[in-house]
């Protein structure tokens, strides 16, 4: 299977969601490191940071070693400003996406993320200036709605995106008030794919290769994203491709093994002041792999600086046992 984006061709359509703190350079090469990803995802990035920011020393612009294809996600309200920030990003992604599907944190203070689709006029102001900037494949990232589902609004707001010029809707079938506390209406993304000619990518809720085959079935998406599985399991994509394939699951890697790329990946990628967060945010993930998370955490929490963190992950997991099968639905959440 392929998915096209424009002159962008993903393959396999496994794309790894855009999830602030999370898919950083490190993180992606962590996923790239066991393949099956078809597209990666920058973090969110602020266009009011990105337009004035100098830009080789910003961490959330760099790059691994294997992420690629990779989609650089921009997020604001002013339309000029998200165009400056992405022309002076133009040419160092593959692709580029607009962010009208988050509603937390500063984005919710600002308005941003899922608060345009409240403003259809605002909404397609942002997508035209953008497509004035980017050349190469453009998509959008959205959700049912704000409060509300309204199938009609959300299949009208699509319908305007793919005027505008949009190339890929990426649609997480939850309101933004619903946040990840109900389950999502996948049905909704075969609504929008029903009703648009370009591709349509599914995400919400798919925690292991089935629930991938199953979007693909229910929905007739053309692509599927995975966000919190992903921190998980990263070797997810590898799995979920070889189901594409019909093929069998490959046997999980040596959890140790993971921990090392990982730990490479971040002193290779990451600032120093960053480490020690983005490491205990792969913990708290990574470590659902298995029962005992919350404990496993606290005790590398209080290990206390870099090195010592890693040796006491790497303790735990010696001891650790068999990892949960399939799906890995999330148990603690931040």
């Amino acid at each position: 299977m392929v998915l096209k984006i424009g002159h962008l061709q993903v393959e396999p359509p496994l794309i790894l969601a855009p999830m602030a703190d999370h898919t950083h350079a490190a993180f992606r090469e962590l996923v790239a490191h066991f393949g099956g990803c078809g597209l990666f995802f920058t973090e969110m990035l602020n266009s009011r940071i990105v337009a004035t920011q100098k830009l080789s020393t910003d961490p959330y612009l760099m790059r691994a070693k294997r992420d690629r294809p990779l989609a650089a996600q921009m997020a604001g309200r002013d339309p000029d400003r998200i165009a400056r920030a992405l022309e002076r990003i133009r040419g160092c992604f593959e692709a580029y996406d607009l962010n009208m599907g988050c509603a937390r944190g500063v984005v919710q203070r600002y308005r941003w993320g899922v608060w345009l689709m409240e403003d259809k006029g605002l909404a397609a102001e942002v997508v035209r200036r953008a497509r004035e900037v980017v050349q190469g494949p453009l998509t959008v990232k959205v959700r049912s709605g704000v409060h509300q589902h309204d199938l009609k609004y959300l299949k009208d707001f699509c319908l305007m995106l793919e005027a505008e010029g949009v190339d890929a809707v990426l649609l997480h079938p939850r309101t933004g008030r619903e946040r990840l506390k109900r389950p999502p209406r996948w049905e909704e993304i075969g609504a929008v794919k029903a009703a648009l000619s370009i591709p349509v990518i599914g995400n919400g809720d798919v925690f292991g290769p089935e629930d991938a085959l199953r979007m693909f079935a229910e929905t007739d998406c053309d692509g599927v994203m995975i966000g919190r599985a992903a921190l998980i399991r990263p070797w997810i994509f590898r799995d979920s491709a070889a189901a594409l394939r019909g093929e069998e699951i490959p046997p999980p890697p040596d959890p140790l093994e993971v921990v090392e790329v990982f730990y490479t990946a971040l002193r290779r990628y990451c600032p120093e002041e960053l480490r020690v967060e983005r490491l205990l945010d792969f913990c708290f993930w990574f470590l659902q792999n298995w029962p005992f998370a919350l404990h496993y955490w606290r005790e590398v929490r209080r290990a206390g600086g870099l090195e010592r963190m890693v040796e006491k992950l790497k303790a735990l997991l010696r001891e650790a046992g068999p990892l949960r099968p399939y799906p890995v639905r999330p148990f603690m959440v931040k």
